[in-house]
C-alpha cells in the first residue's frame, strides 16, 4: 500500500471519528461525510492505474514516458491510443536501472 493511500485512510479515519463527536456534541455531519469520502477515495486510489503486463491490443503506442511503479517497484511505459486519446500503462517487466 502506498503511503499516500496510508495517508487517505488515516485522514479519513480521523475526520470520521471527529465528525462522530462533533454530531454528538450537537454539530452537524459535515466532518462525518468529508472523512468517508476521504476513506472511499483512498481504498479506490490507483493514482497511476493497475500495470498491465503487455501492451495492450489495437492501436496502441509507446510514448517516451516512463516511471516507477511507486507500489510494485517496476518500470513502468505509458502507451497511448491516438483514436480515442486514452492511456494505459504497461509493466516493462524489470527492475529499473
Amino acid at each position: 500500500m502506498s503511503r499516500w493511500r496510508r495517508l487517505g485512510f488515516a485522514a479519513g479515519g480521523l475526520l470520521s471519528a471527529c465528525g462522530i463527536a462533533w454530531i454528538a456534541a450537537g454539530g452537524g455531519p459535515v466532518l462525518l461525510i468529508v472523512g468517508v469520502i476521504a476513506a472511499i477515495s483512498a481504498a479506490f486510489e490507483p493514482i497511476y492505474g493497475r500495470a498491465l503486463t503487455r501492451p495492450p491490443e489495437g492501436e496502441w503506442r509507446p510514448t517516451d514516458e516512463k516511471f516507477v511503479d511507486p507500489e510494485s517497484g517496476r518500470l513502468v511505459t505509458v502507451w497511448f491510443d491516438p483514436k480515442t486519446g486514452e492511456r494505459r500503462y504497461v509493466n516493462d517487466g524489470h527492475e529499473p536501472t
